[in-house]
């Protein structure tokens, strides 16, 4: 499953990258509207993951992976004659279905196949290994869009996502996910019994809409804006949109071997709210570096160092959801925790460019991180409280 979804992934990693550099080759007029197709398609989620968990209570988890694959290989096709924002428009938010899909089935794959005791490890060796896909996809936005152009790199994307279809009919089981009933509903007033719940909801909400959505769609944007120039390897001119790639495939290699290891940490002594707690805080303080002048490589190692720690909050926030869902309650809470990051990360890359040309670059992420800091601290003083 992993695989596949790294596959998946690589047309839609690519345009992160891509975008905020080549809008103009892509037939864009702004970057607002480079912000708003890398929200559409989690966007169009939000309505769509309820009615996609229902029907995988219809089809079996295979059935709906072949769905998935099939719309992902051809919405990346067609990236390559995407020539209008509303071409683009119309492809990101149904890659945004195909998404939702590969993601609600992925989950409910492995909390039915794993135990409290290993669902951390395995969580985490999910999330490190469909990574790679993201490394993939911003490794050819950065280095080979430059090179061929965004056309020729998305169909041979498209194509690829394809060619994993065998693959999910050999490995993927067909099994379906029945457990639904009246209990699984949540309510305002199950989740006032459920504190810790709404805590994970609202902080999933804030990693999603600081870090994975203003910080990753506008990280190419951000070294093109911090550097001023080009750097030359050999001949070749190494621009925003490279550097930016070889930062995130640092992140995603790095990230591979990360997030089992914290995965199995938390199964472990360290628990998932001290993880948490430390791992915000130092997520906090690299933000808040950002807008500072420092030297350019050190302001760079820090940009990998803040990625790094989002894709182990990623990790443990997702161990610790598992952590909360019962059979009753799986189908809910899981739909419910998966619309709540796709909000965070839809309001992520519109928010990131609107605040930056009405508030400066350097005020959005200052905000971005007295929030992440203030959230911290509240799970810190849960952490005192429980200890």
């Amino acid at each position: 499953m992993a695989l596949i979804t790294a596959i998946s992934l690589f047309g839609d990693s690519m345009l992160y990258i891509a975008l905020p550099i080549h809008w103009r080759e892509a037939g864009l007029t702004s970057l607002v509207e480079v912000g708003i197709l890398l929200s559409a398609n989690r966007f169009i989620r939000l309505p769509l993951n309820p009615l996609i968990s229902w029907i995988f209570t219809k089809l079996s988890i295979r059935d709906g992976m072949i769905i998935a694959v099939i719309i992902a290989g051809t919405t990346t096709f067609l990236y390559g004659w995407a020539n209008s924002f509303l071409y683009w428009l119309i492809l990101r938010c149904i890659w945004g279905i195909a998404w939702s899909i590969i993601r609600l089935g992925a989950y409910f794959m492995i909390f039915d196949s794993t135990t409290i005791e290993n669902r951390g490890h395995l969580m985490g060796t999910y999330n490190g290994i469909s990574r790679l896909g993201t490394l993939v996809g911003m490794l050819a936005g950065g280095f080979f869009v430059e090179w061929f152009g965004i056309r020729n790199v998305a169909v041979l994307f498209g194509i690829l996502a394809i060619m994993v279809l065998p693959a999910v009919l050999i490995y993927i089981p067909n099994t379906k996910n029945r457990q639904v009933t009246l209990r699984t509903k949540l309510t305002v007033a199950s989740l006032a019994n459920q504190p810790i719940l709404v805590w994970m909801l609202l902080t999933v909400f804030i990693v999603m809409l600081c870090l994975e959505g203003i910080l990753t769609a506008s990280l190419s944007h951000l070294i093109d804006v911090r550097k001023h120039m080009d750097f030359s390897f050999y001949g070749m001119l190494i621009g925003a949109a490279a550097i930016a790639a070889t930062i995130q495939a640092s992140r995603l290699v790095i990230g591979a071997f990360l997030s089992p290891w914290i995965g199995k940490k938390t199964d472990g002594k360290w628990g998932r709210e001290a993880a948490l707690s430390v791992i915000l805080f130092l997520a906090s303080v690299m933000v808040f570096v950002i807008p500072s002048n420092i030297p350019l490589g050190f302001w760079l190692l820090n940009l990998l160092a803040l990625l790094l720690t989002t894709t182990l909050l990623i990790t443990i926030m997702d161990i610790s959801i598992s952590a909360i869902v019962s059979n009753e309650t799986k189908v809910a809470i899981v739909t419910v925790y998966v619309i709540v990051a796709d909000v965070g990360a839809s309001f992520g890359p519109f928010l990131g460019y609107l605040f930056e040309r009405t508030l400066g670059l350097s005020t959005t992420y200052w905000i971005a991180a007295t929030v992440l800091m203030l959230l911290s601290f509240r799970w810190m003083i849960a952490l005192a409280r429980r200890v």
